[in-house]
């Protein structure tokens, strides 16, 4: 036998070895469920809560085949949570179920017409849970908008929603700001819309607010407040004034307590 056949044995030979190794791996049962939720900070969701959403929604999971389970209605059903921003599934070469999951982030906790809720990074509806308290800003509003009729289905990003809360945009583009910016969003606590529409931020420290106006211009106005604590009011304290206005261009304007 020369080379050139016994070369073509072998590669026949393994070929067959592969297809037949993927014919028993896809009518074997599933031999075990892993899954991994990405570290996003602050997360209400742990991987013991998605293997319970998988388990209450296909009962019979562990005890699929592995060519029957459908990886594509999983991932619908965990994005259908309103916690999980993203979801992926695949099968390992041991037989595995991989599910993967990335986490919404609630960047507020919001107090707004007798309802409270979290909004996410992504502008997104996001409901309290007593099993995950999550330490974010407090956001609350007291502009005189219309009722909200379904908070569930809030979606603050969406821009063919024609009439989006004007205050609940404000407070979710500002709290995404202090998220993205820990430098900045690490002194707050508070975030509410005044009667006005003005954006007031409340420090941790002292008793005073800072007045933001609207949501332009928000990386030099909060320059000009770093700026402003820098030089001002670290010689004269934090309790030395009421409030700090960012709202007009490039300017500080500050109110004495009487």
């Amino acid at each position: 036998m020369n080379s050139r056949i016994r070369n073509i044995i072998i590669i026949v030979l393994l070929a067959a070895i592969v297809v037949t190794f993927h014919i028993v791996r896809r009518n074997a049962t599933m031999r075990g469920l892993e899954i991994s939720v990405v570290d996003r900070q602050p997360n209400i969701i742990t991987a013991d809560d998605v293997d319970s959403i998988l388990m209450a929604s296909f009962p019979s999971l562990t005890k699929t085949d592995i060519k029957d389970i459908d990886r594509d209605a999983i991932v619908d059903k965990l994005c259908e949570n309103p916690y999980i921003l993203e979801a992926s599934a695949h099968t390992t070469t041991g037989g595995k179920l991989q599910v993967n999951v990335t986490p919404r982030i609630p960047v507020v906790r919001m107090f707004y017409q007798d309802n409270e809720f979290y909004i996410s990074h992504e502008g997104t509806f996001m409901p309290i849970t007593a099993k995950h308290y999550c330490y974010t800003l407090i956001g609350n509003s007291n502009a005189d908008e219309p009722r909200l009729k379904k908070p569930s289905g809030i979606n603050l990003a969406d821009t063919a929603v024609k009439k989006q809360p004007s205050s609940l945009v404000k407070v979710w583009k500002t709290a995404s700001y202090l998220y993205d910016n820990p430098a900045y969003g690490d002194i707050f606590d508070q975030v509410s819309i005044a009667e006005n529409g003005d954006i007031c931020l409340v420090p941790k420290l002292g008793q005073l607010t800072v007045i933001l106006g609207d949501t332009t211009q928000m990386q030099t106005k909060f320059e000009n407040l770093w700026a402003f604590l820098d030089q001002g009011i670290s010689l004269v304290g934090w309790n030395t004034y009421s409030t700090i206005n960012l709202k007009y261009k490039n300017q500080v304007v500050c109110t004495k307590k009487q």
